[in-house]
């Protein structure tokens, strides 16, 4: 591939010409025509499963298309794969790093960074830690060995790795999922200056704000389709939704309603876990109640306390009787249920069919003397699949093939089936799009209706005020105020979650 600076920024260096992709019971690619200039920020938004992730797989060389071509600069990518992939990189919204290995050691494994017999360790450190600067990463010790990171932390070294192999096409697939806004922008004013410098970047993000403040053009896809393409500055968050779903972002959210139930499902006395300290609260039955709060105020602490995760202490009633979360096992005899927020690593069972992810809840849920009924358990199922619009071939199908989404879908599906008291949500809707959070949502007023006790902790504001009856604003570890409906606003969750 030439370099990108000596092309003309109208010259088109990516052109999709025709391009289709099927696998086994599922059409992801239908005859996808699109074309991309040098010196642009380009993104691709659509619903989980409309086929954004399939074609950025297909740019990337890593599958090959069933119809169709891709040219780069005029060349074939099926013809001189190997010569025009080596100035692509890809970064995926779950980091793909060796975790056995240092930060420096993870970020050489770019192209240019080793020779076939050796790594000059002293210049990979050197490029590393000047990376991590450039990102505002710098705190990061790139002597440190990446299992002992944090998830953002991890994001950011696989963000640095592509970037330490200097790509004229960079393809970014959700990559800022798991960062604080402070460390996206911090990227996004890098890949600014990507673009001034002539490359590409090829973005998907669930955060619509991203799109608006990054991108040139948008190509929209439902269903594995082209819909449209949407060019800066005409276009609004409003246009990216209705694009995407059909519909308005006034239907985003599901009305609230007033609740039939008075009584307390939910007690906390001075409860500790972790980074959480000294909360007392009461939650009512078929109440949806936010935690929010900035990345570390113990919210997230608060959950996995909650569940037996982390140890805990304090006085915890649920319906009037109390409870000491000692372990998972635990809380799901008493009816709590929890989704995890790193759903990689801590969510599905990769390897395991969509059947056996779905099941593992209600066989926790039993005694582990209590013969197993398959027939049963693939009922369930089927009727979780139907209900829940879950998009995969089968039941068999291994977890891992499907969308971010769909993925999801299925570890909700996984709690609602134990028909919990209390469903607890860590980020529920991170790395989803608009489509799916709409019904993700839809699914949990419902709930809620029928008097199970939702609560929920995000780092998305919108998600927030759209969703709760009532808000729990934290700071540091402590419940700093509950706000109200009628003082649900930006301005009094930052107020409060700022220490204020």
């Amino acid at each position: 591939m030439k370099d990108s600076r000596k092309h003309s920024v109208n010259d088109r260096a990516i052109e999709v010409i025709g391009v289709s992709k099927s696998y086994p019971g599922v059409q992801a690619l239908s005859d996808i025509s699109m074309s991309i200039e040098w010196g642009s920020i380009h993104g691709l938004a659509g619903e989980n499963g409309s086929g954004k992730s399939t074609l950025l797989r297909i740019l990337a060389g890593l599958e090959p298309a069933s119809w169709g071509e891709v040219r780069f600069s005029g060349e074939c990518l099926s013809r001189t794969k190997n010569n025009l992939t080596k100035n692509v990189a890809m970064v995926t919204q779950e980091p793909s790093l060796v975790e056995s290995l240092t930060v420096a050691e993870n970020i050489a494994l770019a192209g240019n960074l080793y020779r076939k017999w050796f790594v000059n360790w002293k210049s990979s450190k050197e490029i590393a830690e000047s990376i991590l600067q450039r990102l505002g990463a710098d705190e990061i010790d790139t002597e440190g060995i990446v299992a002992n990171l944090p998830p953002d932390q991890q994001q950011i070294i696989s963000i640095a790795r592509a970037l330490a192999a200097n790509p004229q096409i960079l393809l970014l697939d959700e990559a800022t999922s798991s960062l604080t806004e402070d460390q996206t922008e911090r990227l996004f004013l890098l890949l600014d200056e990507l673009r001034a410098d002539g490359k590409i970047i090829i973005f998907i993000s669930h955060r619509l704000k991203e799109y608006i403040r990054l991108c040139d053009k948008i190509t929209v896809l439902r269903d594995g389709s082209y819909i449209c393409k949407l060019e800066h500055p005409n276009f609004s968050e409003e246009d990216i939704v209705t694009a995407m779903v059909g519909r308005k972002m006034s239907e985003y959210f599901p009305p609230r309603t007033s609740s039939d139930y008075d009584e307390i499902a939910l007690h906390l006395k001075k409860f500790n876990s972790l980074n959480a300290k000294e909360v007392s609260l009461a939650v009512k039955k078929g109440e949806i109640f936010v935690f929010a709060g900035l990345v570390g105020c113990g919210r997230s602490e608060m959950l996995r306390g909650l569940f037996g995760v982390h140890p805990s202490h304090g006085k915890v009633e649920i319906y009037g009787k109390a409870f000491s979360p000692h372990s998972p096992r635990d809380s799901v005899q008493r009816g709590i249920s929890y989704i995890p927020s790193e759903r990689k690593a801590e969510g599905i069972v990769a390897g395991l069919s969509v059947l056996e992810n779905g099941v593992l809840s209600l066989r926790l849920r039993n005694s582990i003397w209590k013969w197993v009924n398959f027939n049963q358990e693939k009922e369930i199922m089927h009727r979780m699949v139907k209900s829940m619009n879950i998009k995969t071939p089968s039941l068999e199908t291994e977890i891992q093939t499907l969308s971010g989404g769909n993925q999801q879908k299925v570890i909700l599906a996984r709690s609602i089936a134990t028909h919990p008291k209390i469903l607890l949500l860590d980020e529920p809707t991170r790395g989803i799009d608009v489509g799916a959070k709409a019904q993700i949502y839809e699914l949990l007023r419902k709930l809620s209706k029928e008097g199970v006790t939702v609560i929920i902790s995000t780092s998305d504001l919108q998600e927030a005020l759209g969703i709760a009856d009532r808000v729990g604003v934290m700071f540091r570890g402590h419940l700093k105020k509950v706000l109200n409906p009628d003082e649900l606003s930006e301005e009094n969750v930052m107020y409060y979650a700022t220490g204020n």
